[in-house]
């Protein structure tokens, strides 16, 4: 084997209740890691997945040298069920091969998303610098450029009034979507995330284009006390429903809402369960490969 290669040994028909035991056998016979595939059903797109039971498992056995025979023999002795495959696979810098592929590109208008270790192209007017990380929101998913349309045609429509508004970025990931808003003038910009690691890329990619007015706090929807002018929320339907009743506790009367995310499949139960009823009333809808957004405003005082 080469330094730049590794086996994976694919155990199949692993009895649950082994599934500790083979574990410990796999680290004793020098195995570099052990990973489940775990079986789960997510009918509702919210990020609670429910884990399935079953009998028998499949597992991934990572070796930097071939496995022994003792670690097979192991195995029949465990249990005489238990079949495997392997494969002497490539090493790879996963994160040097992503960056290869991510190239400077136009989001909006004249904004470009920028990687943060390129340079911006002669045509570029607006770069928006981004370091990923581990944060949803590099621009190139279909929701994250049709929220990008919708807060630029925002910024268009209303070019006097904007200065003057709150925006609320909810799951703001990286933070593209605040950094575009802070950069087409909106006044006072804040991006909320629910995990910490994006929290933190969301502040560093804030101070990569020193846009420190941008604030990314620790609170999240539920406890937010003050009312925005425009909320913007790209994230998963499901959860987009599960948090209706916050998300229209923080939008002023006659502010506007941006909601992407949305598939397409279930877009009737998302309007069903969402807007129907709302006093929300839908100023645009996009739709773009299986996504769907809206652009909705609610009622004036």
């Amino acid at each position: 084997m080469s330094d730049n290669s590794y086996f994976r040994v694919r155990l199949s028909q692993v009895p649950a209740d082994l599934e500790d035991i083979i574990t410990t056998h796999c680290f004793e016979s020098g195995a570099s890691g052990v990973t489940e595939a775990l079986h789960f059903t997510q009918p509702d797109l919210t990020y609670d997945p429910t884990i399935l039971h079953v009998r028998s498992h499949e597992m991934d056995v990572f070796f930097q040298e071939t496995p022994s025979q003792e670690f097979f023999d192991g195995l029949k002795n465990l249990d005489a069920q238990i079949r495997w495959t392997i494969n002497e696979e490539e090493n790879k810098d996963w994160l040097a091969e992503w960056k290869k592929g991510f190239k400077p590109f136009k989001l909006v208008g004249d904004f470009w998303v920028v990687p943060s270790w390129l340079t911006p192209p002669p045509e570029c007017k607006h770069a928006i610098y981004i370091d990923p990380g581990m944060a949803f929101g590099t621009g190139t998913h279909a929701t994250t450029q049709m929220m990008a349309f919708f807060i630029h045609k925002l910024a268009e429509k209303y070019p006097k009034q904007i200065a003057d508004w709150a925006l609320l970025d909810v799951g703001t990931g990286t933070a593209i979507l605040a950094m575009l808003a802070q950069m087409s003038g909106f006044g006072l910009v804040t991006g909320i995330e629910i995990d910490p690691e994006a929290r933190r890329v969301a502040r560093d990619n804030v101070k990569l284009n020193k846009l420190n007015d941008i604030d990314v706090p620790e609170t999240q929807i539920e406890d937010m006390r003050q009312q925005y002018d425009v909320v913007v929320a790209n994230i998963i339907d499901g959860v987009l429903i599960n948090i209706k009743k916050d998300l229209m506790k923080v939008l002023r009367p006659g502010g506007h809402m941006l909601l992407t995310g949305i598939l397409e499949e279930r877009d009737n139960h998302f309007f069903e369960k969402f807007i129907e009823g709302s006093g929300l009333t839908v100023i645009r809808r996009l739709e773009k490969d299986e996504w769907v957004g809206y652009w909705v405003q609610s009622k004036a005082d």
